[in-house]
């Protein structure tokens, strides 16, 4: 995809002037033409000037220029002049370009507005994500002094780094002591007295959705419609149905098919939306809208952190609350109608989150009552518990929090009964799993991933010292048959769960041990045989039957025998790549190699090795090559380091054992004398994400090799199919039904390497499991239950109780590793991880932050926000949900307890215990502190704290009545209690009537 650049003449980014050093002519005059002009106007006359101009703010409000610059001539005392480079949207780059390409045309519009009341300090508001950009800016003025020389105007320039953009959405009164404009706003006033015309436009930054990307300039009397169609083609989904996202949604929503308007400020204000854009994108129609305006809400809400914000952020929250449970599913008819009341208290207010609200509600009315009527959501994500991030992105779907919190009891059975719902191997993955669900981690963004892929080998060692795992419930015997071929991890779990079923299995492996590429195709330093064949034992005293040295010619005749087929062939071949010379003898495939040293073949490399690939498996590769002769190891790769698909940890390894990493670099030649060239790598893939690899033929590296080992790809032998109606890709690869993985021969299914290509461990295993529930339907003539394949909750355990010190500090589990020393040596295969101690592991179970509890939906944090406490504050996260990270900063706490009546999970609730009451957050105790008593009954009642709160918030002669402290029942009995006069209440006795004192009134 092309970027694309329609700018205005005057932000050149290839400008002589770029870095701001360089003025553009050589005098004052010449270089500041509007300055010039300006001089010879009195600051009425300016301010007239910009009047006729009808000169409009860049962004935010779009409000008119003259009214803030008469505001600010009017103020008295000290004055500054404001450059506010933030924007709702971080990722416009509208500020970004003018700070780079126009800073001359930046410092002359202040020393326009300078003129106005002799002001002569400068404040850049920059945010993070334009730290850097400044310094174009200040070297043009500082070659403006030099060039001035001694008449050189007198400004003093104020960087203020990560700056947060403002939550409201108009011109809030001040005492107009501070002209504010964004940089580019800067330049069109400079542009409009240089006496320049076509200034009614601003940029605006095209993002994801349009046919090309970039940034252009919006003319403000076009018609929106017809500008997005000229940019590049406009938009890529097809339809109307469509949505304008503006500012990332912080700026509002607008369906494409009302489009056809003007771009101007008051149109798009009379849209709903925000009047000056810095961002647009496009989401196909079917997005949630709804979803998206809770994100949006809620970074409405967090930019107005701080003392400032104070006053409108109970606003803000209860917006964030709101549309929260609507998505949850907690919504009713009822939240639309407060929605619709808190749209207008925004409104009135002069909050920008007006816009995200209104907007949504306006265009998408009927979405949001879907979700009221909790009927659907147009991406299935809403009104829906989804699973913590670590469950759903592990491929075998294991119920990753349940199994932990059994560990952190100490329960290895319970712990491994969990696990092998969804993943038979729990010792294998344990070892081998590079642990994409880590990745996923939500801790990871703060203090390092729980280490889980560990935690599994851990519980799985103690179950089989113990006597092994824990036989699961077999089905009643069904008289069915299975034959699967291939004994690799998609079979072992294929086996596995028909067996469960009621199936007789029967399993066909062509070489003389079990386990396939588990066995042969990864390095017993990660996973020592001995400890294979026991969790391959644990699956045959199921009553699975595996034949070795059982090799199976044609799928026709064994077909014959069985009910169903499993085929789990795997990828025992190499593919080479079509380089020259890749046929030379010094040239080995990886995975063959790593075959030949497995089945114990005499295999000798070196002492100079050169291994070509980035992934899992060039890295075994290169070790192993370690430990087969070689001296010295190159391996090359066309990514780079952080984009190889190699975990990073055995990346990090096989530097340590001495591997020389060569990333960025494409073989293209291997000779005869073992001389490998390569060339530069400067892409691998194009802007859509496709491998598109470019290369600098002009920039060569070469390596000199005794052998060349390619670890770039893998094919399966499909001799087996000869004959057969089961289809093949081109690449080689057996095509089946994606759902139920059955071939287009009934009655055989495929699985693993050899049905979905190389892949992990644990997506053989995934496929494995869901081939197993397929066969079973099938053989049932039922349909397959659709929970397979994806996170099901194995279990409800309640958090373990943590520290809020621990929770929040204790650091991931490093390793136990044997040095270098120890693995390294020809034939030396000893395992290199020694694994957790036991009190390893328990810490970091504990560290887990239990996000099947806690679904960080925010809930609490905003109802704890609206009532103006703020004591919980979650974070951001990679994921699509916040995370509740620091457990140690919580004193503001009252213990009012309107978080646990938000919570829709129970992650956090309140326990009252010996005079005291805890707030807990998923077995963490956040906050404790003492209670009250009811002084008739001595019943626990509130905390102090909170009593103070609620007295904050009454009339004076209301708080009194907080001193009689009293709980909930006998305040009751205290209000039915008749007053004298008054008849005693149906049944009462004359002993149940008040005391009177001398007076005849109540002694209370």
């Amino acid at each position: 995809m092309s970027e694309l650049r329609i700018l205005p003449t005057w932000l050149d980014a290839d400008a002589a002037a770029l870095a701001g050093a360089v003025p553009p002519a050589q005098t004052l005059a010449g270089a500041l033409p509007g300055l010039d002009q300006a001089q010879s106007l009195a600051p009425v006359q300016r301010l007239q000037r910009v009047r006729e101009s009808g000169l409009a703010e860049s962004s935010g409000a779009g409000e008119s220029v003259a009214l803030t610059w008469r505001r600010f001539l009017r103020s008295h005392g000290p004055s500054a002049l404001v450059i506010d480079a933030t924007g709702l949207d971080i990722r416009a780059r509208g500020s970004a370009a003018v700070l780079d390409g126009a800073p001359w045309l930046l410092a002359e519009g202040l020393l326009i507005a300078a003129g106005l009341r002799d002001s002569r300090t400068v404040e850049l508001r920059l945010p993070a994500e334009l730290t850097g950009h400044e310094a174009a800016f200040l070297n043009a003025v500082d070659a403006i002094r030099s060039l001035a020389g001694v008449s050189s105007p007198r400004m003093q320039v104020e960087v203020r780094r990560d700056t947060r953009p403002g939550y409201w959405g108009a011109e809030q009164p001040t005492d107009g002591s501070r002209l504010i404009h964004t940089p580019e706003t800067w330049c069109r006033i400079a542009l409009l007295f240089a006496g320049e015309s076509g200034l009614d436009a601003s940029l605006l930054t095209l993002r994801r959705g349009m046919k090309q990307r970039g940034l252009v300039e919006l003319a403000r009397p076009g018609n929106l419609r017809s500008q997005i169609d000229a940019w590049g083609g406009g938009v890529e989904a097809s339809g109307d149905g469509a949505v304008l996202v503006f500012d990332d949604g912080l700026g509002g929503f607008l369906p494409l098919s009302e489009a056809d308007l003007a771009c101007d400020p008051l149109s798009f204000a009379s849209a709903g939306i925000v009047p000056a854009p810095s961002s647009l994108m496009v989401m196909a129609e079917g997005v949630c809208v709804v979803k998206q305006t809770r994100r949006a809400l809620y970074r409405h809400w967090l930019l107005a952190d701080g003392e400032e914000g104070a006053s409108v952020r109970p606003l803000l929250a209860r917006a964030a609350r709101l549309a929260a449970e609507i998505t949850l599913g907690r919504g009713d008819p009822g939240h639309l109608v407060t929605l619709d009341e808190v749209a207008l208290e925004l409104t009135a207010q002069g909050l920008a989150a007006a816009w995200t609200l209104r907007s949504s509600l306006r265009y998408y009315h009927e979405q949001w009552e879907q979700h009221t009527r909790r009927e659907s959501c147009p991406e299935g994500l809403c009104l829906v518990r989804n699973p913590a991030p670590c469950h759903g992105t592990c491929p075998a779907n294991i119920d990753i929090p349940s199994f932990m919190a059994h560990l952190g009891q100490g329960d290895y059975r319970a712990t491994i009964e969990v696990i092998r719902r969804d993943n038979p191997l729990p010792l294998t993955c344990g070892l081998v799993c590079p642990a994409p669900c880590e990745s996923a981690c939500v801790r990871g963004g703060s203090n390092g991933a729980v280490f889980i892929r560990p935690l599994k080998a851990k519980a799985a060692e103690h179950c089989l010292a113990d006597g092994g795992y824990p036989k699961p419930e077999l089905a009643p015997d069904t008289g069915k048959r299975i034959g699967i071929v291939g004994s690799g991890p998609s079979s072992l779990t294929a086996a596995y769960y028909l067996r469960t079923y009621g199936h007789r299995v029967e399993i066909f492996e062509a070489l003389a041990h079990a386990g396939g590429q588990l066995r042969y195709g990864i390095p017993a330093y990660r996973l020592p045989p001995d400890l294979l064949d026991q969790e391959i034992d644990q699956i045959r005293v199921l009553g699975v039957q595996v034949h070795t040295n059982a090799t199976v010619d044609s799928l026709e005749a064994f077909r014959k025998d069985f009910d169903a087929v499993f085929l789990g062939l795997g990828t025992q071949k190499a593919r080479l790549l079509p380089v020259e010379g890749s046929h030379l003898p010094i040239v080995l495939g990886g995975i063959e190699f790593l075959h030949a040293v497995r089945s114990n073949e005499p295999v000798r490399v070196g002492p100079r090795v050169v291994v070509i690939g980035g992934g899992n498996v060039s890295i075994d590769v290169a070790l192993t090559a370690l430990r087969q002769g070689a001296k010295h190891v190159d391996l090359t790769a066309i990514d780079q380091r952080r984009d190889m698909s190699a975990s990073p940890h055995d990346i990090e390894m096989a530097v340590g054992e001495g591997v020389q990493l060569h990333p960025g670099w494409g073989p293209i030649k291997i000779d005869e004398d073992g001389g490998v060239t390569f060339q530069l790598c400067e892409q691998t893939h194009d802007a859509d994400g496709k491998f598109d690899a470019k290369y600098d033929p002009t920039r060569l590296l070469t390596l000199e090799a005794d052998h060349v080992i390619m670890a770039t790809g893998q094919g399966t032998d499909m001799a087996i199919l000869d004959g057969s109606d089961v289809e093949q890709y081109h690449h080689g690869f057996i095509v089946a039904d994606s759902k139920t993985l059955m071939t287009d021969e009934p009655g055989v299914f495929a699985g693993g390497d050899a049905q979905h290509g190389p892949r992990l461990a644990v997506d053989a295993i995934r496929s494995g499991k869901i081939a197993a529930a397929a066969i079973d339907a099938w053989l049932r003539g039922t349909t397959m239950d659709a929970a397979v394949g994806k996170p099901v909750r194995r279990d409800d355990v309640s958090p373990l109780p943590v520290l809020a010190q621990d929770r929040t500090y204790r650091p991931r589990a490093v390793m136990p590793e044997r040095s270098v020393e120890e693995v390294l040596g020809e034939g030396n295969y000893v395992q290199v991880e020694e694994g957790l101690t036991d009190a390893m592991a328990h810490d970091e179970v504990h560290r887990c932050l239990r996000c099947d509890v806690c679904i960080g939906c925010g809930l609490c944090m905003a109802a704890c926000s609206e009532m103006g406490i703020d004591a919980l504050r979650m974070a951001d996260t990679t994921a699509p949900r916040l995370a509740y990270f620091d457990f140690t900063q919580s004193e503001a706490c009252i213990g009012c307890g309107a978080c646990t009546q938000v919570c829709p999970t129970g992650a956090i609730h309140l326990e009252d215990r010996d005079g005291m009451r805890s707030t807990i957050i998923t077995g963490t105790v956040v906050r404790e502190q003492p209670l009250l008593t009811c002084s008739e009954c001595g019943a626990p009642t509130q905390t102090p704290a909170h009593r103070e709160y609620v007295r904050g918030r009454l009339p004076d002669h209301m708080a009194a009545l907080l001193e009689r402290e009293l709980c909930p029942s006998c305040e009751r009995r205290r209000a039915d209690r008749p007053y004298v006069g008054e008849p005693a209440p149906l049944g009462a006795t004359s002993d149940s009537r008040p005391e009177l004192n001398k007076e005849g009134r109540r002694h209370d």
